[in-house]
């Protein structure tokens, strides 16, 4: 493949192993320096500096014009697409099937698109400006349009932008394009509360020591980008607990046919307050998190940060063929997610408990019943049943299309399911929108999201040993201690209906052993885990993200959070007190005062 004067350019500033196989492309650069950055600092510094002179000297010299060359349709290659799939819309007979046509013949129009020759293809291509959506209905058609309920129009458009809409086509499109206009003003305000809501949920994750000394983590594909700058949780395929996972190590691991590895995670860390360093891995920079670093705020910052552009991509409302709509998508789904409203929109029905699917049936309201065993379960009109009839289900388990609520995933897989349900939820929105975030920030999240429960009994000797109530919420730490006072190593085998006594994978301690869960255990490599034959009876607390801090036992905490009346009151009512030397800031900078005691003194 012939090379452009601008690629000698960069191939000359970018050393070797870093430089893309072929075209340059924004994400390909980004990633690579990146790489760059962690491998060599000094490199990286010189190469970056370099890559943006040429950035500038280019922008100044030359500069970029778009002619009518650029914008001109391929007229028969795009024909070829569009006239079939009108024809094919006249004929259909339902509102779906017109639907159908349209993201198919939608999906060959953004690949023809991004075929384009001219500046405008090249600057989609690489990432520079503008995307193939853009793109698509400037040289081709925008085929596809919403209505104001972000619902497919039955209305196939087949002009460009360029050549001009019909009235017709515009008027279908106008529908969209208000709606959009709606969406840039109200929603580029929400991620500025979003991220000031994340923090509040997350500013007491601070790395507080050097090691917790757990030997948990989570399961990690080797393929996957995101176990590196892990630390490993144990020993096995020849490397000690503690080896840093790095590009070597994971193609050394691959030629040994390794597939995965029990890798640390801030999830699943055990340090009594904060994260230790070894859970946290390494830092963007490839270094170690110093202790005193907040994780939590760094973690709230990278994934407010894109909250803008999922605000952004939601005007630009495009459905590609197999995309499933009823999928929790951008800024609307992130906060769904984790506000988790009574009116949760498209919400998946769970099985209610282990058994047999016995029964599917229209529903006279619309929807179905799906029945597992003797109990009945509502599917909601709009959804449809993803199990059959003679299916063996576990309870939690998802019996129709749609989106589980985590408060319902919690409630019947156990506090660590509902983390890792919306670690993965959360990282596939931004994953869907194009967004590469580090997934550990999500895993941060998940853990200050979902950390309390309440006491519903106790029996006297945990309550003269923990000062415990019927009624009090506390975070998952303290119950995990409470629950390790009684537990002895029992083999998996044995184990079904015990109580876990320490966490495993993301199961936490107190959560009660099902034959599914053990199933995942023993395929993770566990023949023995801490268990106890009762544990206190607790019911996770689920609260929206907006309440979540108030859950926080120290007033002042509170008080850099919202809902002030309530915190103050609450407060004297009960006698709080505040600790100034925890992981909060808050208490500190009230007083003036430092903050946080860590291993080698205050941070």
């Amino acid at each position: 493949m012939s090379k452009t004067l601008g690629q000698y350019l960069l191939d000359g500033a970018i050393p070797v192993g870093y430089r893309p196989k072929d075209v340059y492309s924004k994400s390909d650069l980004r990633s690579n320096m990146l790489r760059l950055a962690k491998d060599d600092p000094a490199r990286y510094t010189k190469t970056i500096t370099e890559v943006k002179r040429l950035g500038d000297e280019f922008a100044t010299n030359l500069g970029i014009s778009v002619g009518l060359d650029d914008i001109e349709p391929l007229y028969k290659t795009r024909d070829a697409i569009t006239k079939p799939a009108l024809a094919r819309v006249k004929k259909a007979k339902t509102k779906t099937e017109r639907q159908d046509i349209i993201s198919e013949t939608q999906d060959k129009l953004l690949e023809y698109a991004m075929k384009h020759p001219g500046t405008m293809g090249e600057m989609a291509r690489s990432g520079a400006r503008g995307s193939s959506l853009q793109l698509m209905r400037a040289v081709g058609a925008p085929a596809a349009s919403s209505d104001e309920k972000d619902d497919l129009q039955g209305w196939l458009t087949t002009h460009s932008y360029a050549e001009g809409l019909r009235p017709s086509e515009w008027w279908a499109n106008n529908r969209e394009a208000r709606m959009a206009a709606v969406k840039t003003q109200n929603e580029v305000m929400e991620p500025g509360d979003l991220s000031k809501i994340l923090i509040n949920n997350t500013s007491d994750q601070i790395v507080t020591i050097s090691d917790c000394g757990t030997k948990n983590g989570l399961l990690i594909a080797l393929t996957d980008s995101h176990i590196l700058d892990r630390f490993t949780a144990r020993t096995e395929h020849g490397l000690p607990r503690n080896t840093l996972m790095t590009p070597r190590v994971v193609s050394t691991l691959q030629q040994q046919k390794v597939e995965r590895m029990l890798m640390r995670s801030p999830m699943t860390c055990e340090a009594q307050h904060g994260i230790c360093q070894h859970c946290a891995g390494l830092s963007t920079l490839g270094v170690i998190n110093k202790i005193g670093v907040n994780l939590g705020i760094r973690a709230s910052q990278s994934l407010g940060e894109p909250l803008t552009q999922l605000a952004l991509n939601a005007k630009h409302g495009v459905r590609l063929s197999g995309a499933n709509p009823l999928e929790t998508t951008g800024l609307e789904g992130f906060r769904k997610l984790l506000e988790s409203p009574a009116s949760f929109k498209n919400k998946a029905t769970l099985a209610p408990e282990d058994g047999v699917v016995t029964a599917i049936s229209k529903a006279p309201q619309g929807g179905y019943y799906v029945t597992v065993n003797e109990s009945k379960t509502y599917v909601s009109q709009g959804l449809k049943p993803t199990v059959s009839i003679g299916t063996t289900v576990h309870a939690g388990d998802v019996l129709s299309e749609g989106t589980p609520r985590p408060d319902e995933v919690v409630h019947y897989k156990g506090l660590g399911a509902g983390r890792a349900y919306l670690v993965n939820k959360l990282s596939g929105i931004y994953k869907d929108s194009k967004i590469n975030v580090d997934r550990r920030h999500f895993e941060v999240l998940a853990k200050s999201a979902l950390n309390h429960v309440r006491i519903e009994e106790v029996d006297d000797d945990d309550s003269a040993a923990h000062g415990l109530v019927r009624g009090d919420v506390i975070d998952y730490n303290r119950f995990r201690n409470i629950v390790g006072d009684k537990t002895q190593h029992t083999d998996t085998d044995k184990a079904e209906g015990k109580y876990l006594g320490e966490g495993v994978l993301h199961h936490l301690a107190g959560t009660q052993l099902t034959q599914p869960m053990l199933a995942e255990i023993k395929d993770a490599g566990f023949h023995r885990v801490r268990t106890s034959s009762q544990a206190p009876t607790v019911s996770a607390v689920i609260s929206p993200a907006t309440r979540n801090p108030l859950l926080n036992p120290d007033w002042l905490v509170r008080m850099g959070h919202r809902y002030l009346k309530q915190s103050l009151l609450e407060g004297a009512q009960k006698g709080q007190t505040s600790n100034i030397h925890g992981t909060s800031p808050v208490p500190g900078l009230v007083f003036s005062g430092e903050f946080g005691e860590g291993e080698n003194g205050q941070y």
